[in-house]
């Protein structure tokens, strides 16, 4: 196994176990300075995904990008059904813990549904998005596709998610489903924003370069 495939598996790792541990702490809400509306702590984890799938699309193509959201996809599946299963188990006499177990990990299934599918949604596209953009940028202009494949992946994300959980099968109004969308859109905004320089890190990290036109000069 070479230096870049062992990176590859750390990436990979990192990339589960963010997605992993966000069914936990996404039961956690938490409101910070002037919002007026709740946030989730998966976001804590939620936006280490994006800049993983778009430094493997960038160093080791789209076919690795999609493999990496794939088995993402199929750790959550396996992470949810383990821990219903958790749950049925019946309690010892002296576990005096099960309520609160329960309703840590009990995600309602309309929730659990809408969060899988706008995860599958927003990192294939995510994805298509980076090599899209990479067609268009070559080797120029990194932070470009980083930030429009994220921002718009992020879009996806929030409109598939409160469309399904809260929209479709649940109670808000197309008013409240479009100007909380936006709310948390712009919140996911900043933080596409604040990810760029760690995909660059990522980058020097991976190959050596700052970014793909300072190897692609250096190589001519």
């Amino acid at each position: 196994m070479t230096a870049l495939e062992r990176k590859f598996v750390l990436l990979l790792t990192v990339f589960i176990a963010a997605l992993s541990i966000l069914n936990v702490i996404s039961a956690k809400l938490f409101v910070i300075g002037g919002l007026s509306f709740p946030l989730s702590a998966g976001i804590l984890c939620y936006w280490i995904t994006f800049p993983i799938t778009d430094i493997v699309s960038e160093v080791y193509g789209k076919a690795h990008a999609q493999f990496l959201v794939w088995m993402g996809f199929l750790a959550n599946i396996i992470i949810l059904f383990v821990s219903q299963v958790a749950i049925q188990l019946p309690p010892a006499d002296f576990y005096t813990n099960q309520e609160g177990f329960a309703a840590t990990l009990g995600a309602v299934p309309i929730i659990v549904c809408a969060s899988l599918a706008a995860y599958l949604a927003a990192q294939t596209h995510d994805v298509w998005a980076y090599h899209f953009w990479k067609k268009v940028t070559g080797n120029k202009h990194m932070w470009l596709r980083n930030n429009l494949s994220t921002i718009t992946s992020q879009l996806l994300d929030s409109l598939v998610f409160n469309g399904i959980a809260f929209f479709i099968f649940g109670d808000w109004t197309l008013g409240v489903f479009i100007s909380s969308t936006l709310a948390f859109w712009a919140l996911k905004l900043a933080i596409a924003i604040i990810d760029t320089p760690i995909v660059y890190l990522l980058h020097r990290w991976l190959t050596g370069h700052w970014s793909p036109s300072k190897a692609a000069a250096q190589q001519t």
